[in-house]
This record gives structure tokens, sequence and C-alpha cells, in this order.
């Protein structure tokens, strides 16, 4: 490629990106991007309405409790405390410590809003705006109440076919209730102690539910206790919903705001994680296909199905032990009692009718016998923080279990999978290097040092390429002269004779038939640039993080302060959660790559010269496909691109002296049956 060509080809992409951006933005102005989910609940149904979309009554299978929608309360209902209030007649009391804040309300006990907002209403994380070039101005709201569903919030009960009511009905704040050693804590009880003819349920059951915020960490230990005031013991089955309203912020629509859940075994004392958890806008799917498996099968079939059979875990002695919800950058979910490792844990997946980013996943406990005028409780964790390994760490510690044969499960939830052999190094390296000197230098000083430690296999294999390109050039003629002999010759052992005639002349000539030593530092690098991939976009410490005129590096860079949405159009790929910015680094990426190409030994051979020249189209084309991706990635690209150039040209000085290649500026004339010294190396 001409340095003409090369100068028009870059100056044509720049002007069609800028072309369709401004043809976008003025010519069809009537775009305008979805409206903002409704985290306020301001449309809820009435008190006497009945909720959309609650789960029907399963078998009795699975220690899964009925959750079966009910009429209206009677009198009869009211008088064991179950009338049904608005979330406006609710109260509300605030948790807060060092990390955030949580908001509870007196209707079904249940969290209605957790922010990212300390004690002394400091903001701790903000929300990523959709739109890169916005720079974020508000804290990060992680739980809120899903306008498709506003009844169902975390921490409501699954319990019986009653929960309808209960989760929608008043809850008594406990003020004279014992307060933890360590954090704060709520407790909420059920039926009301005052209001009601009876102060109990009509089993003569009361249940108490304390939440504790533990000081420095973004974990509550959750507590359901049932006392039971009757003659006659009680079989429960106690469960919780956990996180539904969870807010994406990253990507929208993207594989990262999955569900996540990992299960325990009682024979290997080990957790195993799923690692294929849905998309959350799969769930849907998920859901519909299995229930028609069911509703063939002759089963019930519900709105919501089981977490066991969605995951299709049939062994025995596995049990459910985290179930939740995963964004790019933070996790929500309810963990099981860790004291009791060997008990049968179950949960639900429902999906959320008419918002298919949104889903509710349970978490249910064992049966339990709760003793005649005695109380049995059941204990969970529920962690609502960054998807980062030492905030999880930090968590767990944060009360340690007294099974210690189990060590630090919830780390897993943070890993990149098959490649977080290579990315969790990356990320300490990278999370080191931020400590010393700042994100962007850690990224530019993390690239060189990939680089420098592959460049002993990099200069193997230009050394090896040079030396082939050579070679071949002295044993052309020859094999230009077998596919003469051979011309038209189209049968099978003609040209069997003329691949064993080639071979001959390869080994004689010490020439391979193939250049593996040149292919080789590429596949090694491979696995290397995936596990950047993966480190990259798991480094919770690189969100919002600023360098230059970037303003957060896991987004694109946005370097002029315009923009246009392209909601779902086919070139969505281009842009971020609809958005397409004007971004310089891609386009400055695709520009060095043009130039390293241009750089690199043109063959002699015109069929080599010709894929050579098509593999030059190909950085464009990944230009492109990084064109919306988080510009700390680019600068890897970027500074990778600068380290390549000065590379090759560093290896090329040390060739020619070599006497490996020749010095273009000599042009030295070969002769057909001339050899160079260095023929005979391998």
């Amino acid at each position: 490629m001409h340095r003409k060509d090369m100068i028009q080809m870059i100056v044509v992409i720049a002007v069609l990106v800028l072309a369709f951006f401004l043809g976008q933005k003025y010519l069809f102005p009537d775009k305008s991007p979805p409206p903002a989910p409704n985290t306020a609940g301001n449309n809820a149904p009435a008190a006497n309405e009945a909720p959309a979309n609650k789960p029907e009554p399963p078998k009795i299978e699975d220690t899964t409790p009925s959750t079966e929608v009910q009429a209206k309360p009677t009198a009869k209902d009211e008088a064991y405390g179950f009338k049904v209030i608005s979330p406006d007649q609710a109260e509300t009391f605030k948790l807060a410590n060092e990390r955030l804040t949580a908001e509870f309300s007196t209707r079904g006990a249940v969290l209605t809003h957790l922010t990212y907002i300390d004690a002394d209403g400091n903001v701790v994380y903000q929300h990523t705006p959709d739109n890169p070039v916005d720079e974020p101005k508000k804290a990060l709201e992680l739980l809120h109440p899903v306008e498709e569903m506003p009844d169902l919030l975390p921490f409501a009960m699954v319990l019986d076919k009653n929960d309808d009511w209960r989760n929608t009905s008043r809850w008594e704040l406990v003020k004279d209730a014992p307060q933890p050693e360590k954090g704060k804590s709520l407790t909420f009880r059920f039926p009301p102690s005052s209001g009601f003819k009876n102060h109990h349920e009509s089993d003569g059951t009361v249940i108490y539910k304390t939440f504790t915020l533990l000081p420095e960490t973004y974990r509550f230990d959750i507590t359901v206790r049932i006392e039971n005031e009757s003659g006659q013991p009680a079989e429960k089955v106690v469960g919780l919903w956990g996180p539904v309203g969870v807010t994406e912020d990253a990507a929208r629509n993207s594989g990262e705001h999955s569900r996540i859940a990992l299960y325990g075994s009682t024979d290997s004392k080990r957790f195993i994680q799923l690692e294929d958890s849905p998309r959350m806008h799969a769930i849907h799917g998920d859901v519909d296909d299995l229930n028609a498996e069911l509703k063939e099968a002759g089963e019930e079939v519900h709105d919501w199905v089981s977490a066991r059979k969605l995951d299709d875990v049939t062994a025995d002695d596995r049990f459910l032990v985290v179930h939740g919800v995963r964004t790019q950058w933070f996790l929500a979910f309810l963990a099981a009692d860790p004291d009791n490792r060997d008990q049968r844990w179950s949960g639900q997946v429902l999906p959320i009718k008419d918002n298919d980013q949104n889903a509710a996943m349970s978490l249910i406990a064992p049966k339990m016998t709760v003793p005649a005028e005695g109380k049995a409780e059941v204990k969970m964790r529920f962690y609502a923080g960054p998807r980062d390994k030492d905030r999880l760490r930090d968590a767990w510690l944060a009360n340690p279990p007294a099974d210690e044969e189990i060590k630090l499960q919830w780390a897993e939830l943070a890993t990149s999978g098959f490649w977080d052999v290579i990315a969790t190094p990356m990320i300490w390296i990278l999370r080191t290097l931020t400590s010393l000197i700042g994100p962007g230098l850690a990224i530019i000083l993390l690239t060189l040092i990939v680089r420098f430690s592959l460049s002993p296999l990099s200069y193997r294999g230009q050394k090896s390429m040079a030396t082939y390109t050579q070679k071949m050039k002295v044993v052309k003629p020859k094999l230009d002269a077998i596919k003469e002999k051979y011309e038209g010759k189209k049968g099978q052992d003609a040209q069997l004779k003329m691949l064993t005639e080639t071979r001959e002349v390869m080994k004689e000539n010490n020439v391979g038939m193939l250049p593996l030593g040149g292919c080789l530092p590429m596949l090694i690098q491979l696995p290397i640039f995936i596990g950047l991939y993966r480190a990259f976009g798991n480094a919770f410490f690189l969100r919002q993080a600023h360098f230059l005129w970037i303003h957060d590096l896991s987004m694109p860079d946005a370097t002029l302060p315009v923009s246009t949405y392209l909601g779902d159009s086919w070139l969505g790929f281009l842009a971020h959660n609809g958005w397409l910015t004007f971004n310089i680094l891609p386009m400055l990426w695709i520009t060095l790559s043009l130039v390293q190409f241009k750089l690199q030994p043109k063959p002699d051979d015109p069929q080599q010269a010709s894929m050579q020249k098509q593999m030059g189209f190909l950085f464009p084309l990944m230009g492109l496909m990084f064109y919306g991706y988080a510009s700390g990635f680019a600068f890897y690209f970027i500074i990778s691109s600068l380290y390549s150039i000065t590379e090759s040209r560093l290896v090329k000085r040390a060739l020619i002296k070599q006497g490996v290649m020749p010095d273009p500026k000599k042009k030295p004339k070969v002769e057909e049956d001339d050899k160079p010294d260095y023929h005979g190396a391998s």
C-alpha cells in the first residue's frame, strides 16, 4: 500500500464517520433515547389492586413454599395483620455506613432503595451516564423498585399463600431490638404488636426480620426469626426474594448483566460456579422453553421456575448457596448461611413481564420446625457492591465462618472464567501500578511491560520470517520450474509427484513448508491479548478513572463533546448504549496500524503480496469493531502499535547487521544459483 493510498484511506474513514455522525444528528433529529426507568415506583397500583405477574403455587418439592396469589384480605384476615397499604402510607428507615445507604419500608419490611452514599452524605460511586460525552453527576442507585412490578422488592417474604398480603401490609419497627457489636441493624415484626385484634398470624406465629449492615463493607446479615405462640409445632419453609431492579452501570444489554447462581456440594465441601449463567434478557426465553418441557411432561407450570430445573442441577448433594445478579462492575446477591454448610437451599427465578432487563431471584432455606412456644430462625447474607475480588473478600471476612474448610468462595464471582489465569495477574499488576502512578500511566506501563516481555519471541519471529523470505528468493525459480513442468496436468499422480518434488527442493535448501517461527509469537500473544481484554473489563478501579482529557477510561474517549443517538440500528456496534460519539483514539490506532503495515517487508511472491495487501484492510475493520469500546483498551492498542513500529525498525537494523537481511541501500544483485552465507542457518 503506497503512502498516498494509506493517507487517502485514513481521510476517507474519518470523513465517513464524521459525515454519518452529522447526518444522524441533523438530518434525523427525531431519534431520542428511551425514557429513564421509573426508579421511584411512582406508577405503583392502588393498595386493593392485585399486583401483576405474581408466582403461582408450586408443587411441594425442593422445599419450595407456596406463593399463591389470593383475593383481597377479608375482615378476618385483617384481624391477623393482613391489611394492605400503599407505599405512601408506609414509614421508611435507613441504614448507612462508610460505603452505602439502604432505605427500608415498613410496607413488607423490604429494601426499596440502595444508593452509594455514605452515612455523612458523601457520594461513594457515581452513576455512569449512558452517553459517554456526559460526565457523572449523581450517586449510583444500584437497587430500586421496578415499574412493571413495584410490589416485588428485595427481602420480600417467600413463605406461603399469604405472601402477596404479607409483603404489602404494614410491619412494625421494633425500636427496643438489641443492636449488634459491629454495625447497625433494623428489626421489623409481623403482625405489628398493636392496631390489630390478634398479635400473631392465624397459626400463632410471629415473624421478625433483622437487617444488619456491617461497617466498611457492602454486606448485610439477615435473620428471619419465627416465634411460635401456639401450643403446636409449626413447619415452615422460609425464603426471601433477592435483588430485583438492578441498575446497569455499564454497557446496556451486555452479557455482563446476567443472573448468577453458585452451588455447593455436601460431598466435596466446595462451591461450584455455573459459568453459563444466562443474560438477563435471555431468562424469559429460558423460562418459556423450560415451562414448555414441563407442560409436555404433564408437570405443573408457573410464571417462575425452580433454579435447580433452570440450571439442570440433578445431583441430590448439590444446593444453592448464592443467587443474584451481576453487571459489569457490580454484584447483588443473597447468600445462604455459611455456618450450616450441608443444608439443602433452593431458589426461584421469576422473569418480569414487559421488562426483559430485570428478573427476580429468590433464595429459600430448607424446611424447619418451629417448636411449640419456641422459635426458629434462618440466616442469610446479602452483598450489594463492586464486582471486585478484594471487596468480596472484605465482605466475607467481616464475620469468618466456623467451617474454614471452605475457602473464599465469593471471590469466584469476580473471575473472568477460563481466562482468569491470565487476567488475574494482569489486574493485580494494573492495580499496583495505578496506586503508584495513576490509571492512565499504569495502562501505558503495563502495555510496555507486556510487549517488552514478548520481545524475545517477537525478535525470533521476525528473524524467522526474514530468513524464510530470503531463502524463498533462492528457491522460487526452482519451484516455478516445477509448477511449469506440471502445468495443465490435473491427474492425482501428477499432483502427487509435483508435491513430492516441491518438498524435496524445499528440504534440500533447508526451507520449511510454512514459516511457523513467525506464526508462533502471534499464537502466544493471542491468549495474552484475550486476557488483557478480560482484565480491562474486570478492573473495577478503571471505572470512571480520569486520564488527560478522558473522564472515564472504561468508556469511549468521546474527544469531541458532541453525540447522536443511533438506538438499535444496524450500526449500533459503533455506539455505546446507542450513543455515537466522535472517538479519536480508535482512529489513531487505525492510523498507526496502517503505518505499521507499511513498514513490513514486501514479499516477492505475487500471491503472498496480494494476501498481505488484503490483510492491510483488516486493521481499519478491527478499529471499527473496538470503536465504541473502553478508551483504556484503545490506549493499550496505541502504545502497542508505537512499540511495534519502534521494535520493527530496531530488529530490521539488527538483522541487516547480522546479514540475515540485505541492506536495501546497497541492493546487491543475487544470481539464481547464489546462496547467501546464512542460507544453511536454521
